[in-house]
């Protein structure tokens, strides 16, 4: 009995990426049988998506760093595109309760349709300069009831799994985390449109107006992702009341992350004839101006260069040549935005910050801090 449990604990860390393959295998799977489980459920943030090395996933960083081993066995379940519905009916539920956790992070929704338009649709149309197109895609985002309804009734149901894991191990911590916006801000783009315009000379008027209502777009992906945070969030107030309540914990990270949103590099080029200048062709080009912030914990996503037809200069030129490219605006968090991530859930709290962080739950005496993700 004892090798089999052996190697069935050795084949579920060895997919959790914690035990190499091989003769070893049975060894270290002994020597890990009586380990705390960490489980960590969720979509492409938990499965590291775009990442270079699996490492540096929130839930790697968190043991290496916090829960420490040996003492804790990791199972990291994350996988791309998984939805708040398709983790309950396609196996990851089940799989989790089987892994009888002491610590479960449960990372869900932002994939869910239509909120994963928010880094998908939505971020074609800002890319492409659409910046009304950005503005409506949010707003009906926020505006899909049923969407909002059915991730709350999904995230009800895993969450009275849980509560069942949690009869069964008297220590269980569920923390569930919110997401992190990782555009800029609307209010700090203004004397960017302004860098951007003003050098175009012939076409200052169009690319401005154009670009005057990127701020509008980019505060209706703002409240999208509130209402995103506010519906998880929400989910929990159930089973945060009574004397168990302490196991659920709300992690909170967006507010880290302001600081810290993506890169938003933006060049135009525009050649214009004047034909009452016997012909004379102007170039006037943009310098590189990044709308986003300067210290990203964004992979770079991929460059946009859809033609900027909205560029129609000034009568009498004529614009013969025009082109743009904005770079940057990755959507999936770098090694620093998950390590943003894992100290956030360490130090995460139910109640007022600092008063009983999760760490203390789980039984570590460390201080509590709020300077956390410098």
């Amino acid at each position: 009995m004892r090798l089999l449990l052996a190697a069935a604990l050795a084949s579920v860390l060895a997919g959790a990426g914690l035990v190499a393959d091989g003769p070893a295998a049975t060894e270290h799977a002994e020597a890990a049988a009586g380990c705390r489980s960490y489980v960590a459920s969720g979509d492409d943030v938990v499965a590291g998506r775009e990442l270079d090395d699996n490492g540096k996933r929130f839930p790697e960083q968190l043991v290496e760093d916090h829960l420490k081993t040996p003492g804790w066995c990791l199972f990291n379940q994350g996988k791309n595109g998984v939805t708040t519905a398709t983790y309950i009916s396609s196996g990851p539920m089940s799989s989790a309760y089987t892994m009888r956790p002491d610590l479960h992070t449960i990372t869900l929704g932002e994939q869910n349709k239509p909120a994963v338009d928010l880094i998908d649709s939505c971020l074609t149309k800002v890319k492409d300069h659409d910046f009304a197109g950005g503005t409506a895609c949010a707003t009906a985002v926020v505006a899909n009831a049923s969407l909002w309804s059915g991730m709350k009734g999904n995230y009800t149901t895993i969450l009275n799994t849980d509560k069942i894991m949690a009869a069964q191990r008297p220590g269980l911590v569920v923390a569930v985390t919110g997401y992190a916006n990782p555009y800029p801000r609307a209010e700090d783009v203004a004397d960017e449109i302004v860098q951007l315009c003003v050098p175009l000379i012939d076409t200052i008027a169009t690319c401005t107006a154009r670009w005057a209502q990127l701020p509008a777009a980019l505060l209706a992906i703002d409240q999208a992702f509130d209402k995103l945070n506010t519906t998880i969030k929400d989910s929990l107030v159930p089973f945060q009341s009574g004397p168990n309540g302490w196991r659920y914990v709300f992690v909170d990270v967006d507010p880290k992350f302001e600081d810290h949103c993506m890169t938003m590099k933006v060049q135009i080029k525009t050649k214009v004839t004047h034909p009452e200048l016997s012909g004379q062709v102007h170039q006037h080009d943009s310098p590189t101006v990044d709308f986003g912030c300067s210290e990203e914990w964004w992979v770079e996503g991929s460059t946009g260069r859809a033609l900027p037809s909205y560029l129609i200069p000034a009568s009498p030129g004529v614009l013969t040549e025009w082109s743009q490219t904005t770079e940057g605006m990755g959507v999936m968090p770098n090694a620093d935005g998950h390590q943003c991530i894992a100290d956030a859930i360490w130090e995460a709290d139910t109640i007022e910050p600092g008063t009983t962080p999760l760490k203390w739950k789980l039984g570590y005496g460390e201080l509590s801090t709020t300077d956390y993700c410098q």
